[in-house]
């Protein structure tokens, strides 16, 4: 079901399988967008079967507000309009379910619009965004290298790097496990020399079990004990693993793909036969750089992006994450050429202007940190991150109003941000302007009493206050 889960103004993922309910969250370059709300007032109050067609940039879409979509899927009972580089509304129809119709011309875009049955113009507002420090960054702790105890005794790695591996966690007391294991050790054969196989037991007590199972129908690939700490690594801290489970990585060691099934055969074969015919390209060597970037391992990162280059020099996203890893890695002139490079072949993506922004701020160029800034936020719209950084880089760079414009703008998009509000009252502080600090202040305390840069700045303007007491 695509719905847009953040609340940045794209669509996300979200589907439920027989295996699990799985989320991603859509990284694509912004673009515009429109949300509609509507609340009718001669029918039932969510006007279930209202039809709203718009129109923006010369493309006209149409959409209808249901419950569901497809089998057993509900959906949102707001409307999405993507309005690609379209930055208004030129014109929206509705046709509500009492019959009655309206049309409004020259709408914003990249807002909630908030229509109700007969009133002339619709409320405007800005998506309510999970804030940052909210948004969980999942980085994989597994890897199909780790240590592990073998069942015959002795430990090694689950697999070496430089062919894929294919790691199994299975039970002698679970049933679709025995029934894969003979499917398994078919295919090790299959594919000897083109990919490595490594059972994993959870059964860590009854040995004896396990060695009489893999003697009569998982002979011909390694077998390891799951120790706890393997279990959490691929598992989480409950270490609690669904049975069968089937990991496959890559001979870079990224992770493929994840069963949390049996496995079919003819599925894993073709899975892994597709892996000798892929990687020559400068997208998928890209995609492998920045997945290791994202792990943490830079060095590996740094040599996939390298190949991702010397195949298409002039692709913007390869030189943007090549930038980051440069910048990440320490080296921070050579990021700064990598991530301009990035702006220069596509500058209309936001998110280089930020993080180059953000290199020029540690460098000490703030007043090149402004200008990135102010254009990520001209492509992404009122982001209360991009308004922050900004007004940081607007004060060091002695540009006060500038700086005022961002935490105004930043409050106003998150006026329940303590956050926002302490940046605020930071600066005015800065400005030796201590009643509007202190306002500001007052209310970053108001909505998080436990705020401890809000108080400590609080006891600053205290003691400010009392300095210039007169006598």
């Amino acid at each position: 079901m695509p719905v847009d889960i953040d609340g940045d103004g794209d669509l996300d993922l979200a589907w439920m399988s027989l295996q699990r309910l799985r989320v991603l969250e859509n990284v694509s370059p912004p673009a515009h967008f429109a949300r509609v709300r509507l609340a009718a007032t001669k029918s039932q109050r969510i006007a279930l079967g209202a039809f709203v067609k718009v129109t923006a940039g010369g493309v006209t879409q149409q959409d209808y507000v249901r419950l569901t979509d497809g089998f057993q899927s509900q959906v949102p009972l707001d409307l999405h309009f993507g309005l690609g580089a379209a930055s208004k509304i030129d014109r929206l129809e509705i046709l509500w379910p009492s019959g009655a119709r309206q049309s409004f011309a020259d709408l914003p875009a990249d807002r909630l619009l908030e229509f109700t049955e007969g009133e002339a113009q619709p409320r405007a507002s800005v998506l309510p965004r999970w804030p940052e420090e909210s948004r969980r960054r999942a980085k994989a702790a597994f890897s199909s290298d780790l240590p592990a105890d073998r069942l015959e005794g002795g430990s090694g790695p689950l697999s070496v790097k430089g062919t894929p591996a294919v790691i199994n966690f299975w039970s002698p007391t679970c049933g679709p496990c025995i029934k894969e294991l003979p499917a398994l050790a078919e295919l090790a054969r299959t594919f000897a020399g083109r990919a490595q196989f490594a059972g994993v037991s959870v059964e860590t007590k009854d040995l004896d079990a396990v060695k009489a199972m893999v003697r009569q129908v998982a002979a011909g690939y390694p077998q390891f004990v799951g120790n706890d700490a393997l279990l959490r690594s691929f598992f989480g801290p409950d270490g609690q693993a669904p049975l069968p489970s089937t990991f496959v990585f890559d001979a870079s060691g990224a992770l493929r793909r994840v069963f949390h099934r049996a496995i079919v055969a003819s599925e894993l074969s073709a899975l892994l036969d597709t892996f000798g015919d892929e990687g020559t390209s400068a997208a998928e060597l890209d995609r492998r750089g920045a997945r290791l970037h994202e792990l943490g391992r830079g060095e590996e990162a740094m040599d996939w992006l390298k190949k991702a280059l010397a195949a298409d020099p002039d692709r913007a996203l390869t030189n943007y994450h090549y930038g980051l890893v440069l910048a990440g890695m320490g080296k921070k002139n050579e990021g700064v050429v990598y991530l301009r490079r990035s702006i220069e072949l596509d500058p209309g993506y936001w998110s280089a202007h930020f993080n180059l922004a953000a290199l020029l701020h540690n460098k000490g160029d703030f007043r090149g940190a402004v200008e990135h800034y102010q254009e990520a936020l001209r492509l992404k719209g009122e982001d209360l991150d991009i308004l922050l950084s900004l007004g940081s880089s607007a004060g060091a760079a002695e540009s006060a109003p500038v700086g005022m414009d961002a935490f105004e703008r930043a409050v106003k998009v998150a006026p329940r941000s303590p956050v926002a509000w302490g940046a605020k009252g930071q600066f005015h502080l800065a400005l030796h302007q201590v009643a509007e600090a202190r306002r500001c202040f007052e209310q970053a305390l108001a909505l998080d009493p436990n705020d401890a840069t809000a108080r400590a700045y609080m006891k600053d303007v205290e003691r400010i206050e009392k300095e210039e007491k007169p006598k």
